[in-house]
């Protein structure tokens, strides 16, 4: 959508790519991308980085750097193992924050402070959740670092942290707080850092697939996560959820350590070129069949730093997909958060463990819309790439076949607008979340049975993980090989609007009733989903 008033003009070292197709000439390996005063314009009018993959060469400032034709070398089996690896990671982030919630009257008693200010170590953990991915994320960008270090300092600070949380003395409540701070700094990276891991191993057919199976250990962390907390403050105390946040992160340190191999494509190319010697796993079981023959990493893509993940705020495109992705998950947390009240106010008898259990619906919706809308995201790009080129002559048994090949400069022939192809299905996501929250709105407000509320909110957590996979797949798509840095960015936008609905829902609730409450946020979502797409559209 971003636009300038010159004539935008190729990067050094690359022609137009429609110049190359009247030419006859093999397809671009991704949207093009122009240079136009400083800014960086795709074909389709997005701004996004300096970069032009023509032809299987990766053209940036005249130096051209031949692409392997395959994405990388890692078996197929290989490839889920790397994803399977993040997943598990990623599922701290939710399970620190959620697994504390039930401890919070028990802290407050042992702390012997007021409940308000218990709080305060969730409103800090919310800030540094949202803000600390843009310091890891772009470490993990950076070719003098990489992913897997950066993994495996998450995973370290986390598991120290709550070391210390765990002995905080209960006359120290500054400590608790300082310690929450460093455990969200701790554990909040890995998600964003997952989604770069992704970008360096999935092809851009299946992109949605493995991105909505990475997010389930993130999904589902917010359900259990309240449960075992519940379980553990009761039986153990307190201290014990953090005992048992330590125990989890240290093994799963371990495993990293010993299996997960660098993926920054930066660093390691197609997987084939090895990573410093301190940067490799222990035990290299993915990488038993790779040899080495002497290919050359990716050229490094923009600087990565805090600074450039703040100046990427420029980028209006960029800005109106995170905030897609901020206001259903804000909604979303504001459902969660006044989940207790609300069925305790419909059925009283229900105890801390039945509302713990409660929880278990949002985690089957995240679950299923994972499995659900990743697999129809990518069979939606096959098929729009297979009509895009029935369209342009090509005979339907060629164009379905084209349609899943993922090498080089095939991966996107044919799509002319990356951002109508990923959302051709948004509109559908966003009607539905619309309806189904302003539904358990006054469901809610008129008090009808559990099992109701239950199903809606299934339901509302299965469109907010649709939507957040289409969205994140189509970041995928602009920002190639700053995946961890894009979804630093989304984190701080998600996390820090979240934090601010949280605080003010239960005002609000007071003020005009649970039923016009989220009847209010609906809209807002509504106006939000519309904005979306008339960026889509504009940039077609």
């Amino acid at each position: 959508m971003a636009t300038t008033s010159t004539t935008p003009t190729i990067a050094q070292g690359g022609t137009s790519s429609r110049s190359r197709n009247t030419a006859d000439e093999a397809p671009v390996d991704s949207p093009p991308v122009f240079e136009d005063n400083g800014m960086n314009i795709n074909e389709m009018g997005s701004a996004v980085e300096i970069l032009e993959q023509l032809d299987g060469q990766t053209i940036r400032g005249g130096d051209e750097t031949t692409t392997a034709d395959i994405l990388v070398v890692f078996k197929r089996w290989e490839i889920w193992v790397i994803v399977y690896l993040t997943s598990i990671a990623a599922l701290f982030s939710p399970l620190s924050a959620n697994i504390y919630f039930p401890a919070i009257p028990v802290i407050a008693q042992a702390f012997n402070e007021p409940v308000e200010l218990i709080n305060v170590t969730v409103t800090v953990y919310m800030i540094l959740q949202g803000t600390s991915p843009m310091v890891w994320g772009s470490l993990a960008d950076w070719k003098g670092c990489g992913r897997r270090p950066i993994y495996l300092a998450c995973l370290l600070l986390l598991c120290l942290s709550c070391v210390g949380l765990a002995l905080t003395p209960t006359t120290d409540y500054w400590l608790l707080v300082f310690l929450r701070c460093v455990q969200a700094a701790g554990s909040a990276s890995s998600v964003a850092i997952s989604a770069g891991t992704i970008m360096d191993v999935a092809a851009p057919h299946e992109r949605g697939t493995m991105l909505a199976m990475s997010s389930i250990g993130a999904l589902v962390a917010p359900c259990i996560g309240p449960v075992i907390g519940g379980l553990l403050a009761g039986n153990l105390g307190w201290r014990s959820i953090f005992w048992f946040l330590c125990i989890c992160s240290g093994v799963v340190l371990l495993l990293e350590a010993l299996f997960l191999p660098e993926t920054l494509r930066t660093i390691t190319g197609d997987g084939s070129v090895p990573a410093q010697k301190w940067n490799r796993p222990f035990i290299p079981v993915l990488l038993r069949d790779v040899q080495d023959e002497g290919k050359s990493p990716d050229a490094v893509r923009g600087r990565n730093n805090p600074i450039e993940i703040i100046k990427s705020f420029r980028n209006i495109d960029l800005c109106i997909i995170l905030w897609s992705n901020a206001v259903p998950y804000s909604v979303l947390y504001g459902i969660l958060t006044t989940m207790s009240p609300t069925f305790l106010a419909v059925m009283p008898s229900l105890t801390e463990i039945d509302l713990g259990l409660c929880y278990l619906s949002i985690g089957a919706g995240g679950i299923a819309g994972a499995l659900g809308s990743g697999k129809l995201v990518d069979w939606d790009f096959r098929r729009a790439k297979k009509l895009a080129l029935q369209k342009q002559g090509m005979r339907t048994e060629d164009a379905a076949e084209k349609a899943t090949d993922i090498k080089g400069s095939s991966k996107y022939e044919g799509i002319e607008c990356i951002e109508r192809t990923r959302l051709r299905l948004s509109p559908a996501y966003w009607a539905s979340f619309v309806v189904i929250v302003i539904g358990y709105g006054w469901a809610a407000e008129r008090k009808v049975h559990i099992a109701c509320l239950l199903i809606l909110q299934f339901l509302a957590m299965f469109q907010v993980t649709a939507i957040f996979t289409l969205n994140q797949t189509l970041l995928m798509d602009l920002f190639p090989g700053r995946g961890a840095s894009v979804t630093a960015s989304n984190n701080v936008v998600r996390c820090l609007t979240g934090a601010v609905l949280v605080s003010i829902v239960d005002y609000i609730i007071n003020g005009v009733g649970v039923g016009w409450t989220f009847t209010i946020l609906g809209a807002c979502h509504a106006g939000d989903g519309l904005g979306t797409e008339m960026e889509g559209e504009e940039s077609g």
